[in-house]
């Protein structure tokens, strides 16, 4: 059955309604899991004998290999990802959607009552949820990649010949929505992973020329690696982008998990922002940012026990922590842009995390900010911060 026979004569059930909500509402919607919700929903009001539907589609992430879709009649829709190297596992080998992908034609299951030696983990899934019939169908992409559609009944004696033409049809007719869903996801993933989720929805929204942006209060966090330089010129490159790679993953999710998001890999310095929300609360911020440096810390004091043991060099790092008011911008040459943060509240982080190393403390705020928090804070006086007009009196924690 071709796509045009999908908007025939309706037979046992109705194909209008699927394609009204096809062209009408469901081509705008850009969130999988909301357009999987909603096919099911057309496909239920059309009358289609359907209890389970499962897209699967591969995307560019160098996290993700994959994602899926998936919504039941008894559990809804909900959405995973798909590691890399899925593609080895017994989930993988022998499953239906080996099958199509490989194969690329369409695989159809019936799901029998009884055990059956040597049958799929997920036949042993489908009986479990009362599953009778099975079919998965090809999506072919542009670019080559194949997607599949799963539908499954838990109805009667299955699936008939004429369900099983218009399933077909059906991946047909879906497979450029879905493949624009994948792209856009694609694209967003790798923009999250190489510019920071926030960047990357206004570059997607189309923040792209030079000059694009807004004002912006926040919290900054600027942190930078003691002796990188003696541990570039000594440490073989695997060991030296291993102790790299630890102090930016755990400085990372110390601050992602209290609202904080990565602007900038400066060499070995981090630049992180925490913004303030609509509701203006910049001392929640900075209570937000405090608690997450804290964590860094130690998180990385026990990497570090770990490499001691290892006989491995120890992370060190230095910390400044500053709030304000900055222009987070789309700047650069006509052909190589950045979005930028530029104010006077950045370059004074950077200087407070420069006087760690002076005053010999690792942490390091500023006046403006220990006045927001609650955490004790002890003074460490006031000191000349290069390219800062006036002296500022910096605090650390008590502890």
């Amino acid at each position: 059955m071709t796509p045009a026979d999908f908007f025939g004569p309706d037979n046992d059930w109705s194909t209008t309604t699927v394609v009204e909500w096809l062209f009408g509402p469901g081509h705008l919607e850009r969130d999988a899991m909301k357009f999987v919700a909603g096919l099911a929903h057309a496909l239920d009001q059309a009358g289609a004998p359907i209890d389970r539907i499962v897209i699967t589609s591969r995307t560019l992430h160098p996290q993700w290999a994959g994602w899926n879709v998936r919504w039941s009649r008894r559990d809804g829709a909900s959405r995973a990802s798909v590691e890399h190297g899925t593609a080895s596992t017994d989930a993988y080998i022998g499953s239906p959607i080996q099958h199509v992908v490989e194969q690329r034609r369409s695989f159809r299951l019936r799901v029998t009552p009884d055990f059956v030696e040597g049958e799929h983990s997920l036949v042993r899934d489908l009986r479990m949820g009362g599953i009778v019939d099975y079919v998965a169908c090809p999506m072919f992409y542009a670019n080559g990649w194949v997607g599949v559609l799963t539908l499954s009944t838990t109805r009667g004696h299955g699936f008939t010949d004429a369900d099983l033409a218009r399933f077909e049809a059906l991946a047909r007719v879906l497979t450029p929505f879905m493949e624009i869903i994948s792209i856009r996801r694609g694209v967003l993933g790798i923009l999250d992973t190489f510019v920071g989720p926030r960047i990357a929805e206004r570059i997607y929204t189309g923040q792209v020329k030079r000059g694009d942006g807004d004002r912006i209060d926040a919290a900054f966090w600027y942190s930078d690696l003691r002796g990188f330089t003696q541990l570039s010129e000594t440490l073989p490159t695997a060991d030296l982008l291993h102790l790299l790679n630890d102090y930016f993953e755990f400085c990372a999710a110390a601050a992602a998990s209290r609202g904080g998001e990565i602007l900038q890999f400066i060499g070995d310095a981090i630049l992180i922002v925490f913004e303030v929300g609509a509701d203006g609360d910049r001392a929640a911020v900075c209570e937000a940012a405090l608690d997450a440096a804290v964590d860094a810390f130690d998180s990385i004091a026990v990497v570090n026990h770990r490499r001691h043991r290892a006989g491995q060099a120890e992370i060190r790092f230095g910390l400044g922590l500053h709030v304000g008011t900055v222009t987070h911008a789309n700047v650069g040459a006509p052909d190589r842009l950045a979005f930028n943060v530029v104010g006077p509240a950045v370059n004074m982080t950077a200087r407070i995390q420069g006087m760690t190393k002076e005053i010999g403390v690792p942490l390091l705020v500023s006046g403006e900010f220990a006045g927001l928090v609650r955490r004790p804070l002890k003074s460490v006086g006031r000191h000349d911060l290069r390219g800062v007009a006036r002296e500022q009196e910096l605090f650390t924690p008590v502890e």
